[in-house]
């Protein structure tokens, strides 16, 4: 090939494309900036979209949660009544109060009464319809007879108590020598499956909405109770109004919706729309007022009679608006956050870690139970962290407290048995049963204050409690000036009865030992009782869903208590007296336990045989110890 060809077939050298370059700077302020500005907007355009549905979801928790402190308020404005009513059925079942004795009832109705200022009267009558009542007027408690035979215009709950196990609700009622309505609540009483009449608790329809009148002075809400869709439970403005309801006849008798003064509860039902039961769901309306709109917030609420009540709040439309600004406020202050943020970010977090660190330290003490042990969180600017070192603290303070109402020693033993688990179930279990009472505390504590009268009981306590905790007894509970304990659970001991003849023992030389020193100071002697005895019983965790405590119950522990009344007629002027019953006497080793004998078979109260019951003689040996010691 000659060299002109081979020029001709050689290519030509291909031309390099320039590449855009830039700047890092511009890439970081550019691409960061575009990235940034993308995503604030985008969020400021979802938020301005989702604004309307945003609102109504606030609107609907605000609601929510304003009906919910309402609802609260109004049941613990009644529900005082429910538990006043419970109360004293339960005097009457267990046999505490004679319905009987009419003075007496009417003493412990008048201080039943005296004690719930929300309860505006309160009464007991039996199956003949007659009996006493307590009424709360301006100056005073008046106690009545009530005679009700013949009466008219009675509700059903008055007449068919003998056919209920449980309270209920009466429809409200016309008091004409009040001049107000009321509620009234019967509960029925029962003493082994006898009817015996019925507790009857009324709270006046004016206190309730006094109450809500003072709720609209103190936060603004202008809430209400309706009854039905005509008439008016409770509302601010019937503090002040009086209506007269005594020739009512079978009409409810509550004011109407248009007697209230309220433009926004005669408008509720304007164009006829039903009020059907809500059944705890909110609710919201729009309702125009003048010229302005208002929401008006209505949640059913049940429980206090058979018409389902409604609970309603009203306040001014323009409030929805407010939520929206506030949301759009808060896209755009979000972007100069967003810059701090990162800064303010790593200090924040190693000052939570640190606080966080400091609260799991101290929790697991508290898991403990070593409440001594810990120490107080520091305060935090941050506003959450603040908050949960207060409540943390208070917390342990309230624990410090609760420490000494239930034993520590019995919740750690628990804890180890069944691994923390507070489904502890009951079983029936041998133990043995002590009740200690003071011979004459009442004639004691009539010369003596209030403070005094507390700091006497909590210095017996504090000596009794922990002669029966060194013997591993539990401390069931006081009872007045006297102690219920037991041993035998939860954890077996197979003397159990032993144990508690040392504890008694052991009581009987405290006792002697503080007399002495009451007797140097120019006090009376503190003489007591002591009863024992053994055999079954159930014990575990008993009580209601919302409160329960390990306690035992069984004939044992109503045999143990019969005991200690017996030692009352036996005592003489012994400082300290011990019986027990043979089967605590047959359970233990006596030799170890002091001088013991039998003195004899008594029938107790409410007990068809007799039991054989023994003494120990603690007087001289006590005596002859503490002098020794």
């Amino acid at each position: 090939m000659s060299e002109p060809a081979a020029s001709e077939a050689a290519p030509a050298p291909a031309t390099r494309r320039r590449r855009l370059r830039l700047p890092i700077a511009a890439v970081l302020v550019a691409g960061f900036g575009a990235l940034m500005l993308a995503a604030v907007a985008s969020v400021l355009v979802l938020g301005l979209v989702s604004a309307g549905r945003n609102t109504l979801t606030l609107l609907n928790d605000k609601a929510d949660l304003a009906l919910a402190g309402v609802e609260v308020r109004v049941r613990h404005q009644l529900d005082p009544a429910n538990d006043m009513a419970k109360t004293i059925a339960g005097l009457i079942e267990r046999g505490d109060l004679d319905p009987a004795d009419r003075a007496r009832l009417g003493d412990t109705l008048r201080g039943a009464l005296s004690a719930v200022p929300d309860v505006t009267g309160v009464g007991f009558f039996g199956p003949d319809l007659t009996g006493v009542r307590v009424g709360r007027n301006e100056t005073a408690l008046t106690v009545h007879a009530v005679d009700l035979r013949g009466a008219k215009d009675l509700p059903p709950e008055a007449l068919d108590g003998a056919e209920r196990t449980a309270p209920r609700w009466a429809e409200p009622l016309w008091s004409q020598e009040a001049g107000t309505s009321y509620l009234a609540l019967f509960h029925p009483v029962r003493r082994q499956g006898r009817y015996l009449g019925q507790v009857a608790v009324a709270v006046s329809l004016g206190d309730l909405s006094r109450f809500l009148s003072n709720l609209y002075v103190e936060q603004g809400l202008n809430a209400f109770v309706l009854y039905d869709r005509a008439h008016v439970l409770a509302h601010p403005s019937l503090a002040t109004l009086r209506f007269d309801f005594s020739g009512n006849g079978d009409r409810v008798p509550l004011p109407r919706t248009d007697q209230v003064d309220d433009p926004a509860l005669t408008a509720l039902w304007a164009k006829g729309r039903a009020m059907e039961s809500l059944r705890k769901r909110t609710e919201v309306r729009m309702v125009p007022v003048g010229g302005d709109d208002m929401l008006v917030l209505l949640r059913g609420m049940a429980g206090y009679g058979r018409q389902e009540w409604t609970v309603g709040i009203a306040l001014p439309a323009d409030q929805a608006g407010a939520e929206v600004e506030r949301l759009y406020t808060t896209a755009l202050a979000g972007l100069g956050i967003l810059l701090v943020s990162v800064t303010a970010a790593l200090v924040v977090g190693r000052r939570i870690s640190r606080q966080v660190k400091l609260l799991a330290d101290a929790a697991d003490r508290v898991r403990a139970f070593e409440f001594r042990e810990v120490t107080e969180l520091p305060d935090s600017r941050l506003e959450e962290l603040g908050r949960a070192a207060a409540a943390f603290n208070a917390m342990v303070a309230g624990l410090r407290w609760f420490e000494t109402y239930v034993p520590k020693a019995l919740v750690l033993r628990l804890m180890h048995r069944r691994g923390g688990d507070a489904g502890l179930g009951s079983e029936e279990r041998e133990v043995t049963v002590m009740f200690t009472d003071i011979r004459g505390f009442s004639r004691l504590a009539a010369h003596l204050g209030a403070a005094d009268t507390a700091a006497l009981l909590n210095d017996h306590f504090t000596r009794l409690a922990s002669c029966i905790e060194v013997e591993d007894g539990t401390v069931d509970k006081f009872i007045g000036d006297s102690i219920m304990a037991f041993w035998g659970a939860p954890e077996e001991q197979a003397d159990h009865a032993a144990r508690a003849l040392r504890a008694a023992h052991a009581i009987a030389r405290v006792l002697h030992a503080d007399n002495r020193r009451r007797a140097a100071a120019g006090l009376a002697p503190i003489r007591v009782r002591i009863a024992l005895h053994t055999g079954p019983v159930v014990v575990g965790n008993i009580g209601s869903a919302s409160r329960i405590n390990y306690t035992i119950v069984g004939d044992t522990v109503n045999v143990a208590a019969r005991i200690e009344e017996l030692a009352s007629g036996l005592q003489g002027d012994s400082e300290v007296i011990v019986l027990a019953s043979a089967a605590t006497a047959r359970h233990a080793d006596l030799g170890t336990q002091g001088a013991m004998h039998a003195i004899g078979r008594y029938s107790l109260r409410g007990r068809g045989d007799t039991t054989e019951v023994w003494r120990m003689d603690v007087g001289a040996d006590a005596a002859r110890e503490v002098s020794g010691a």
